[in-house]
């Protein structure tokens, strides 16, 4: 949120915005990047989508604690009590489930509101608070938020999968190896630039400028949040019922 505010980011692993400087070197050179740019202070009305062209701070950082805080009721021994109690595991997992991505959409929203009234304080709104532009805001809250939905409801796979505290280094690594993977074999062909389609973190990125994406790109990313969601669940839920909870 400071960084949002101050106008510097900090991402962990590849991010869209990386994407879009190394892409800038290739057809401009380097003296064309605009560091300057890059430092600016934004104002409030700025800061909305500065913050969410750098969601990944809440999705590499946040996410990993609120999975390691997940798993405390398994080496605790209270997920073996509670489901000794009468619980059913599909309603434990349900639970569970609700929380992280209740979890993973407040956090999402305090992120961006505190970016914003923190950049308003230090540079003002320097904008109009209107429809137009609560509606440019909704629609990549919103879009981004199912994204990052997708990816709470992969980590509370893990979190049911490995139902240990190992499940936050698994689940950084599960975030940041195919992105890193992707853009080196991208020094080898080009061609595998097109894999990031399909990355959820890259996804997440990208929908920071939906407005400016074409239709069919925006399809298809909101499909593959639907896909790795839908896996997710039913997988984690599937492994859960056949689990040995100790």
């Amino acid at each position: 949120m400071i960084q949002t505010a101050s106008g510097a980011t900090m991402n962990s692993g590849v991010s869209y915005e990386s994407l879009e400087m190394i892409e800038m070197m290739e057809n401009n050179g380097p003296a064309d990047l605009g560091v300057s740019d890059f430092f600016q202070k934004p104002t409030g009305a700025e800061a909305p989508f500065k913050a969410m062209a750098s969601t990944n701070s809440i999705v590499y950082i946040l996410l990993p604690l609120l999975f390691f805080i997940g798993t405390a009721d398994f080496t605790s021994g209270a997920a073996k009590n509670t489901l000794a109690s009468g619980v059913s595991r599909g309603k434990y997992y349900a639970s569970k489930l609700i929380l992280s991505c209740v979890s993973c959409a407040l956090l999402l929203l305090a992120y961006v509101l505190f970016s914003t009234l923190a950049a308003t304080i230090i540079s003002g709104f320097g904008g109009t608070l209107d429809g137009a532009f609560l509606s440019e805001v909704a629609k990549v809250f919103f879009s981004q938020l199912w994204l990052c939905l997708a990816i709470a409801c992969v980590g509370n796979f893990f979190v049911f999968l490995m139902r240990s505290a190992a499940v936050i280094g698994v689940f950084i690594a599960l975030l940041i190896g195919p992105s890193t993977l992707i853009m080196l074999l991208t020094f080898v062909d080009k061609w595998f630039m097109k894999l990031f389609d399909y990355e959820l973190t890259m996804g997440v990125g990208a929908l920071a400028k939906i407005s400016s994406m074409p239709a069919g790109d925006i399809t298809r990313t909101l499909l593959v949040g639907a896909g790795y969601l839908i896996a997710a669940v039913f997988g984690g839920l599937a492994l859960f019922k056949k689990a040995e909870i100790k």
